[in-house]
């Protein structure tokens, strides 16, 4: 996944040269199939300074697009990762680099928001186990009850209740939408829903973002989950399009959804160009038609469960005039 290459086609006029250069750097980074040391130790010593002047759009992209990458260079890493959770999720998630002293250094440091991500990891280090359930936080006690085995409530978090729960991560929300109120790089038409689709994404946990983007299409969660399925396919991406969301936004959606989802930089820039190419009011009517055909199977079961009552209605009647 090359994020940064957004930056020159969403918008080729705009950005620092902070964000330029970074976006840059670990694009060539990241095209690199098997990176030499010294690659990363050149990646490390010319982004972890930049950092510091990036914005938290760029940042956020840097930290998805090294989430998965073993070789990555780990001062960069730990940089990324100790920032707001809502850049570092991704590499709190799944980044291999962190290992159980890493994650614990970031819980002590950066607290209840980062524990909650971190716990969503597969951990089987006790020191960091232990640092995590001193918390007694719910959220944190349900991720590590779901990896043991163990029973959980049925009832599942709302994303609302962890923003209420976390002023930071509601504040660094907030600074992030006004950023990208700013400038037209990337914007979707509704710019609130495109960042709260990308959060629940980015958040790893599917039945979050199952619901929000059920909601927002107004189908079933049954319908919901057949169009996300488990990988990149044209009916999520048509979806995506039919809410408004920039080629950038629906990226970030598909990538915190299934990972690496566009590893080269040819394959990257023929997203783009054919995700542009979607109308949105024919991707609407696609939308339109699902709930037709939504609808019209809700009714055709509701015909079959009534034709069955009334056959086993007649038939103890039936039976009851025999006897």
């Amino acid at each position: 996944m090359k994020y940064p290459e957004f930056r020159a086609l969403e918008d080729r006029n705009g950005g620092s040269k902070a964000d330029d250069l970074l976006t840059a750097s670990i694009t060539a980074f990241c095209c690199v199939a098997r990176p030499a040391k010294s690659d990363a130790r050149q990646l490390e010593d010319l982004a972890v300074p930049l950092l510091a002047l990036a914005s938290p759009r760029v940042r956020r992209h840097a930290a998805a697009a090294l989430s998965e990458i073993p070789h990555a260079p780990k001062r960069l890493i730990l940089a990324l990762a100790a920032d707001d959770v809502d850049i570092s999720a991704p590499l709190l998630l799944r980044s291999p680099v962190l290992k159980p002293a890493d994650l614990i250094g970031l819980i002590q440091q950066k607290g209840i928001g980062h524990a909650r991500a971190i716990a969503r990891r597969q951990i089987e280090d006790a020191a960091l186990l232990q640092t995590l359930r001193h918390f007694h936080d719910p959220a944190i006690d349900r991720a590590l009850a779901l990896q043991t085995g163990l029973p959980v409530s049925q009832e599942e978090e709302p994303l609302d209740r962890v923003e209420t729960e976390s002023p930071r991560l509601r504040e660094t929300r907030e600074a992030l939408r006004a950023l990208m109120r700013d400038t037209d790089a990337g914007l979707s038409t509704d710019q609130a829903l495109a960042d709260h689709l990308i959060d629940a994404a980015l958040l790893d946990q599917t039945h979050f973002f199952r619901g929000e983007f059920a909601k927002a299409l107004d189908l079933d969660n049954e319908t919901a989950e057949r169009i996300i399925g488990h990988s990149l396919n044209a009916e999520l991406t048509i979806a995506l399009a039919s809410l408004g969301l920039s080629a950038e936004a629906a990226h970030l959606v598909l990538t915190g959804l299934f990972g690496l989802v566009h590893k080269d930089l040819h394959s990257l820039r023929l997203f783009v160009q054919s995700y542009r190419q979607i109308d949105q009011d024919k991707a609407q009517a696609t939308i339109n038609r699902w709930k037709t055909e939504e609808n019209s199977q809700k009714l055709r079961q509701k015909l079959r469960e009534m034709a069955a009552d009334f056959e086993r209605g007649g038939t103890g009647s039936s039976t009851r005039k025999v006897s």
